[in-house]
């Protein structure tokens, strides 16, 4: 069976014409993301689809850092929840911890996720 048996699937939509706008795709070829960076992308946007996520982060936007009480006085919700959100949030490299004796400190590591989310709320706020 060749890799492209999806071919001859009939729900399958194709040109006619192998390259039909060259002046458009040229100068695309090789800009395209690649396999792995639009994995990398789609696991940081799935950590973002959670509204619970959403807002510990866009609060750690607001403040630089904060503690798991301060953030769960923040977001309404118990100190166990907010920690399990941390947690996957360390995970995924969006959010770095400092330890001060026995009291965790969260702050965004990344600064892309920082300007999305100020860029993106502060939208929503002036659409309101």
């Amino acid at each position: 069976m060749n890799g492209n048996s999806y071919i001859n699937d009939p729900t399958y939509e194709q040109c006619e014409i192998e390259c039909v706008s060259p002046k458009l795709v040229y100068p695309l070829i090789g800009k395209v993301i690649n396999t792995s960076e639009s994995e990398h992308v789609a696991e940081m946007f799935d950590v973002l689809s959670d509204p619970t996520r959403l807002r510990i982060l866009h609060a750690l936007s607001l403040s630089g850092e904060l503690c798991v009480c301060d953030l769960s006085f923040l977001v309404e919700m118990s100190q166990s929840a907010v920690s399990h959100q941390l947690r996957n949030l360390r995970t995924a490299g969006v959010v770095s911890r400092r330890k001060k004796g026995r009291t965790a400190y969260y702050a965004l590591e990344d600064q892309q996720v920082t300007e999305l989310l100020r860029e993106r709320i502060n939208c929503q706020i002036k659409a309101k």
